[in-house]
């Protein structure tokens, strides 16, 4: 195989990640195959990140092609129904994709984080979320709020969450937010936070 060849193999996932001068990068996509395959990969890094942060031992993400949910995972023997949605300003992507350079002037400005419009954010995330699978009659399992924010980062997140509560529903158990890898961490996962809502299953009833 011929370097050119290589490059033609990662092409389409370079324009994905490059999409919008790369606002949003790695959860980028076009179609639905893309969108397919980028949920089972965050899935699978979320699954990673899990294990090395809370030793929970999730088992390999199925996709389910009737979602909701996207998928399911199994924990100590019982199956989870797994949900994936983005934390992502779409009025910023959607200025990036027109031209707009996220790393300076105006954009840039816009896209600075606070604490009150980041908790504002995940609250109305999980909410109408929750709001739309209770319609449905659905309770998930296990929400992942993913993101890849620019000017974003998994230490200020821990930092703003601090004591504020995020509001859980009741047709979503537990939600977690996952960052794409950073490298400043010295990790190799992914960094996760565990917003509410527990997912360690229940111990079996001992008799007598």
């Amino acid at each position: 195989m011929t370097q050119d060849d290589d490059y033609k193999g990662w092409e389409p996932t370079i324009k994905r990640f490059n999409k919008g001068g790369g606002f949003a990068g790695i959860f980028n996509y076009n179609n639905a195959h893309e969108k397919a395959a980028m949920e089972r990969n965050t899935v699978e890094e979320w699954r990673i990140s899990v294990a090395a942060e809370f030793a929970l031992n999730v088992a390999e993400p199925i996709h389910n092609p009737c979602d909701p949910p996207d998928c399911y995972v199994d924990l100590g023997g019982k199956r989870l129904s797994v949900e994936l949605v983005q934390l992502v300003e779409q009025e910023h992507k959607k200025r990036a994709i027109q031209g707009e350079d996220h790393r300076h002037g105006r954009l840039f400005m816009d896209t600075a984080w606070q604490p009150d419009r980041f908790i504002a954010k995940l609250n109305e995330i999980i909410g109408k979320k929750g709001e739309k699978y209770e319609a449905r009659n659905l309770e998930i399992d296990i929400l992942i709020i993913h993101t890849a924010e620019p000017w974003l980062t998994s230490g200020q997140a821990t930092e703003w969450l601090g004591d504020s509560q995020v509001t859980a529903h009741h047709a979503i158990k537990a939600a977690f937010l996952l960052f794409e890898y950073e490298p400043g961490r010295g990790v190799d996962h992914w960094a996760v936070i565990r917003l509410c809502g527990d997912v360690v299953p229940a111990p079996a009833d001992h008799q007598g």
